[in-house]
C-alpha cells in the first residue's frame, strides 16, 4: 500500500549547472526530505525526478507549442540521455539512500508534420523532453539503451533494489 503525497519543495533551488546525475539526486532527496517533514509516523519516503539531456542541456517539460516544437526538432534523429534520481528515506529516522539511473535513447528523424500532429495530442505538455516513450512517442524511438521504466519516469529495477538491500523492503512480499 502506498500514498501518493506531492511536494511542494522549491525545485529552482537546484543548482541546474549540476551534472545530470547529480542534479536529479539533489532534486530527488529535496522531494523525499520535504514530504518525510509532514509525516507523523515511520514510513518510507520515495522521491523521484526525471530529466531529458541533450548536447549539455536540460529539457524539462515544455511551456508552450513553440517550445515542445523546438524539444522535439532537437531530440529528431538524434541520441539523448534520461536520467531520473531517486531517494528513498526513513521519514522517522531520516536514513536514506540517494541514487540515479541513465539510459540513453535513439530518435529516428521525425517529419515537421509528425511533430506537429504529435503535439496536437497534447501528450508532449507535461513531460520532459515532451515526449512519452510509453504513449504515441513510442513511433519516434529507433532504440534504448538501458531501463525503459527509467524513461517513463521511474527505474523500477533500481527502486526495487534500494528498497530490498538498504531498507529491507521486498516489494514481493
Amino acid at each position: 500500500k502506498f500514498d501518493i503525497i506531492k511536494s511542494n519543495a522549491d525545485e529552482s533551488s537546484v543548482d541546474n549547472s549540476l551534472s545530470p546525475e547529480v542534479y536529479v539526486q539533489h532534486l530527488s532527496m529535496l522531494k523525499a526530505c520535504d514530504v518525510a517533514k509532514s509525516i507523523k509516523s515511520e514510513k518510507l519516503v520515495i522521491g523521484a525526478d526525471t530529466v531529458v539531456e541533450y548536447n549539455g542541456k536540460f529539457l524539462g517539460k515544455p511551456s508552450s507549442h513553440e517550445d515542445a516544437y523546438k524539444m522535439l526538432s532537437l531530440l529528431s534523429g538524434n541520441r539523448h540521455c534520461v536520467y531520473t534520481g531517486i531517494c528513498v528515506m526513513n521519514s522517522k529516522t531520516a536514513e536514506m539512500t540517494s541514487t540515479y539511473e541513465r539510459t540513453e535513447v535513439i530518435f529516428r528523424k521525425i517529419e515537421h508534420n509528425e511533430i506537429m500532429n504529435y503535439i496536437k495530442t497534447k501528450e508532449p505538455f507535461d513531460k520532459a523532453g515532451a515526449y512519452a516513450i510509453q504513449g504515441l512517442a513510442g513511433v519516434f524511438i529507433k532504440g534504448i539503451v538501458g531501463d525503459y521504466n527509467n524513461v517513463v519516469g521511474l527505474p523500477v529495477y533500481k527502486l526495487a533494489k534500494v528498497l530490498k538491500e538498504d531498507f529491507g523492503y521486498d516489494v514481493l512480499n
